[in-house]
């Protein structure tokens, strides 16, 4: 007789799987683990706890408690989670992406600055422009002193500015090299 077609006690099953017997009953009364009469074949006491409690295979690939799979679930979710921002992370590194709250901080203050120079034109342009003969000459002297103004808004340099942020957010200086994690953590 092979030893998994034996029948056995409750304290016998409970010693060979490493559980109590009571868990033992309380398996068998969630139907968990087939009986005869309170005796238990082993074969299929065994195969039927370790559906009962196989990982990441669930219910639906025959066994596992709910329990079991919510945690597998949960796992899951966990690490394609973590995937995910590391992967947003190299993306920054790379200068392939960049925050929202970076691109609002440089933008913020190039338009502060830009907003400044603008105000402080009137006062910057009044001597320059009332000794001037016309009104064409004036008006191409303001062009010429708001085209200054202006200069600072070049596509490259804005987007260069928020690039270099975003890396030393990510702990990486404008060259790539790896900063301290304090210093891309404080950026």
């Amino acid at each position: 007789m092979d030893v998994w077609d034996e029948v056995v006690s409750a304290s016998v099953l409970a010693r060979g799987l490493g559980i109590s017997e009571r868990r033992v009953r309380e398996l068998r009364d969630q139907g968990v683990i087939p009986d005869q009469a309170g005796k238990y074949r082993l074969g299929d006491a065994v195969l039927a706890y370790s559906n009962h409690n196989r990982p990441a295979s669930g219910k639906a690939a025959g066994g596992g408690s709910e329990a079991a799979e919510s945690l597998d679930a949960a796992r899951v979710r966990l690490i394609n989670l973590q995937a995910d921002a590391r992967e947003m992370l190299n993306a920054q590194m790379r200068g392939e992406a960049v925050l929202a709250e970076d691109l609002e901080v440089v933008v913020g203050a190039i338009v502060d600055g830009v907003r400044a120079r603008v105000l402080a034109l009137p006062t910057r342009a009044a001597p320059v422009v009332l000794g001037l003969p016309g009104l064409a000459e004036v008006r191409d002297k303001l062009t010429e002193l708001v085209h200054e103004v202006c200069g600072n808004l070049a596509a490259t340099e804005l987007s260069d500015a928020v690039k270099d942020r975003a890396r030393r957010r990510a702990g990486r200086g404008a060259d790539g090299d790896e900063d301290s994690a304090e210093a891309g953590a404080s950026s």
